[in-house]
């Protein structure tokens, strides 16, 4: 299992470049291949979250569309009234769209290619649950990205970012948050009670990090 960790820290650290939103080019087809191991922690934060008609969800950095899979597995009690996927890469939303073109149509999707430390396409307020799988590193200014997160989300609605912070490179330019703690309290700061979880999947484990809007 080491040796694993340290090969995967070595090639994240040669294509960080790549990792935020993968462009073309073989850097650019390992990441997006790198991130298909994202799927199991993907599903499981799904199926944690506890969906319903009433949910407004949003996902930050939907990557190949996992999630959305998971989701029409759901009985129609547990698909959102509506389903935001934000994707700032070209190559992924090009993916997604393949994704969502083999799904049934009944779900209410919509896919924005802005980044997401402003996100005029949500009011105030609406949204029931957001999250990111292996996102979090990337947002800087981390307290600008929250202040934003905070202003759509509703009172009570939670926030989870799912991280897998031991197969990380520490010295790269685009990874930039990676210390839990500090992530914890500048959500604390940012409005959210936050808590934390180790999750245990079939592919290993992630930590996640929650937090409510108070």
């Amino acid at each position: 299992m080491f040796n694993k960790v340290k090969i995967i820290k070595w090639i994240l650290g040669n294509i960080s470049h790549q990792m935020r939103a993968p462009t073309g080019g073989v850097s650019g087809w390992l990441a997006m291949q790198i991130m298909e191991t994202n799927a199991s922690s993907t599903r499981e934060v799904i199926r944690r979250f506890e969906l319903n008609q009433n949910d407004t969800l949003v996902e930050l950095g939907t990557g190949h569309g996992e999630s959305l899979r998971k989701i029409a597995e759901m009985d129609s009690a547990s698909i959102p009234k509506r389903i935001v996927c934000v994707e700032i890469s070209n190559k992924f939303r090009s993916e997604l769209q393949k994704t969502i073109a083999a799904l049934p149509p009944k779900l209410p999707i919509e896919i924005h290619g802005e980044d997401c430390i402003k996100m005029p396409y949500l009011d105030d307020g609406t949204v029931t649950k957001l999250f990111g799988v292996n996102v979090v590193y990337f947002l800087n200014p981390l307290p600008e990205y929250l202040k934003e997160i905070n202003r759509v989300m509703k009172q009570n609605g939670t926030v989870v970012f799912g991280c897998k912070f031991s197969v990380i490179p520490q010295n790269t330019d685009e990874f930039v948050n990676l210390d839990p703690s500090y992530i914890a309290n500048a959500m604390k700061d940012a409005g959210f009670d936050v808590a934390t979880e180790k999750v245990k999947i079939h592919a290993g484990n992630y930590l996640e990090i929650k937090g409510k809007k108070r």
